[in-house]
């Protein structure tokens, strides 16, 4: 069960909670099976059951794990963590198309946990990678863009360490 509710501003529950499903649907797909009784069925289903399954769904790894959306949570600071590190060489290198994948990855990661601020940051940091402007429709100069990707790294730090909190207290 979780426990603080997730801040508006930190985390847009209406896509967090789809995560959440994903830990229920897990729970609902492994309660225990009710075994077959004896009687002139069994040898079929018993044939049915040796059969290869043709479909993956039954063979998805995080199925079994109730906690998937703590788990992707998890790997996502793991990820934040290193491409950020990443982004500090390729800001020092003045590498604008580095900067600019490394923003799309963490937007896109940001966005499927729903971690709103934090998307907004990397999608500009995306667009000022490109030679646009933070909003992805002009242009930016590359040393203004540079300039600009400094700022915003220490908001994605602000951002990063408070749905960091939010989600460590959620989770306990």
């Amino acid at each position: 069960m979780p426990g603080t509710p997730l801040p508006a501003d930190v985390v847009e529950m209406a896509i967090f909670e789809q995560l959440l499903e994903m830990d229920d649907d897990a729970r609902i797909h492994h309660t225990p099976r009710r075994r077959p009784a004896a009687g002139p069925l069994l040898p079929l289903l018993r044939a049915r059951a040796s059969r290869p399954v043709i479909s993956t769904a039954a063979a998805v790894p995080w199925s079994a794990d109730p906690g998937f959306s703590q788990s992707l949570v998890d790997n996502f600071f793991e990820q934040a963590d290193g491409t950020l590190k990443e982004m500090q060489l390729s800001l020092a290198s003045q590498n604008l198309e580095a900067l600019s994948r490394q923003g799309h990855f963490l937007k896109g990661s940001a966005a499927a946990l729903g971690i709103v601020k934090l998307k907004k940051a990397f999608e500009k940091i995306q667009y000022l990678g490109q030679g646009k402007d933070e909003s992805g429709a002009g242009s930016s100069a590359p040393d203004q863009a540079l300039a600009r990707i400094a700022q915003l790294m220490n908001d994605v730090n602000a951002a990063l360490a408070e749905a960091h909190r939010a989600f460590a207290a959620y989770y306990q």
